[in-house]
Parts: C-alpha cells; structure tokens; sequence
C-alpha cells in the first residue's frame, strides 16, 4: 500500500512538473472574461459601447481633435455622457478601448474585466441613440448579437460547443490508441477485455472531459494546473478498481497486481503522450 502511495504521488508531482512546463507563467496571466459583440440592422456611421448600472467606474472624457468631425465629438459627447434610468457609460477598462467606431462588418469585442450585466448603446452620427435591453451573460467569453431593428440583445450560449465536441472525441481516441498499445504491451488485448476497456475509458474520459469544458466554458482555464492531475488520479484509481479483477489473460490467468500495474502505466503513458503531442502542435 505504501509502494501504490509513493507511486501516486509521485504521479502527482510529474503531471504538475508538466503542466507547468506546458502553461509558462507570466504577468497577469489569468483568462480575462469578453464579450463579443455582432450588431444587425445597424445604421452605416456610429458608435457604440456599453452600458452598467453603477458609476464606480466614474464617467469618462472626450475631447475634441483636429481629426475628429462635429458630428463624431456629438455623438462620442452623447455614448459617454449616457446617465439614465441608473445606467452610465462604461468606461472601466484600463486597458483596451471601452467604445468603438463603426466597421464594415459590424463585429466588436470588449475584454478585460467587463461587466456581467449591461445594455449595448450605439449612437449614429446623425444624433440616434439606441439602447438595448438588459442582459446577464452566461459564458466566460460571451457572443452576443444585438438587433437594432428589435432592440433586444441575445447571447449565443452553444457557440463553441462543436470545438467542445471535436475536442472530446480527439481526446477520447488519443486515449484509447495510447492506452490500447499499453494493452499489448501487457498481454492483455483480446476480445474478452475489450468490452472492459472501452467501458472503463468511455466512463473516465466523460469524467475528465466534462471537467474540463466545463472550466474552460466559465473561464477557469489556469486552475487545470491543479486540477487536472487530481482529476487523473482520479482516473487512476477508478480504470484499477475497474480492471483489478476484469482483465483476463488469453490463458484465462487473472493477476490483480499486473492490472493494477497496467492501469497505472497506461495512464501514465497517455497523459505523457498527450502532453507531448501538444507541445509539439503548438
């Protein structure tokens, strides 16, 4: 028992010497939340920004430029300016631009620190003003649409869940091509211990997977350095209770120590490979 718990954590230790290796720190590292803005039926010269409903972040200063017309300062003096009904302009972004003028294609995306609640306002340079309706986003990294025509705004909270799909079933399949070879290695791939081994590796990936989209859906990515070696030791200990005494040899010879064994090597190898093949993409 003491040799399997100096195993571990030995696991432990080299699946976090690795991840740290793999996410370098730097300055201000952490995920930022965004929002992503596509407007529709728009008018063709404006600009726009957000609106909160506190003035913790003051109100902000336009001044007038050689480069800018009448019409713009107007329109910059107005988004800015916006007080009413408790709801100011935001302008809490140190950072990057808190307004934007308008572009062809009418795309847009606010970062750093931005609101959870807000309304869009956009205003024309003929003096319109349009103001959304209220919205709390949902996701980390919100895409939202906002429809001038209507007035209401909408976030795509599915979007990106085809790249959460393709995500999950490359894993899946590096797992079981890695894991499988394992299987070889050991003398233990036949048909009686496939079914097993499907089982065993459809029911951790689930595990793993839905852990990790799930943090990377609320933003969570840089917490996967500690969570992700204790999720695979998780994994450990359920593929060896699954496998202990599940894995038959062609002989119909049942070792509890060699499928532990297996167990833990297989996964060792798979997190090892997988991180590999990684850093070599990327």
């Amino acid at each position: 028992m003491k040799i399997i718990n100096r195993l571990i954590l030995s696991i432990g230790i080299m699946i976090s010497a690795l991840l740290i290796l793999y996410f370098p720190s730097r300055a201000d590292m952490g995920p930022k939340p965004s929002i992503s803005l596509v407007l529709e039926n728009a008018p063709q010269d404006y600009y726009v920004g957000l609106l909160v409903e506190d003035d913790k972040y003051g109100k902000a200063d336009v001044s007038l430029d050689d480069e800018m017309s009448i019409e713009e300062f107007n329109a910059l003096c107005t988004l800015t300016g916006y007080d009413s009904d408790g709801w100011i302009y935001w302008d809490g972004n140190p950072v990057t631009g808190t307004r934007f003028k308008s572009n062809a294609n009418h795309k847009y995306n606010f970062t750093y620190m931005v609101p959870s609640t807000f309304r869009v306002i956009v205003v024309s340079l003929d003096g319109q003003t349009y103001i959304s309706n209220k919205i709390k986003k949902q996701k980390f990294n919100a895409e939202c649409t906002y429809d001038l025509a209507t007035g209401q705004i909408k976030e795509n909270v599915l979007a990106g869940t085809g790249k959460y799909l393709i995500f999950v079933l490359v894993c899946y399949l590096a797992t079981l091509f890695f894991e499988g070879i394992m299987l070889i290695l050991f003398g233990l791939f036949n048909r009686k211990n496939l079914k097993c081994f499907f089982m065993a590796n459809t029911i951790t990936q689930v595990m793993l997977n839905s852990v990790i989209v799930y943090m990377d859906y609320k933003g969570m990515d840089i917490l996967l350095v500690l969570i992700w070696p204790l999720a695979e030791l998780a994994i450990i200990i359920v593929e060896s209770l699954i496998y202990r005494k599940r894995l038959i040899k062609k002989d119909g010879e049942i070792s509890t120590k060699r499928n532990v064994g297996y167990a833990i090597a297989a996964n060792i190898f798979s997190i090892v490979a997988g991180l590999v093949a990684l850093m070599a993409v990327f």
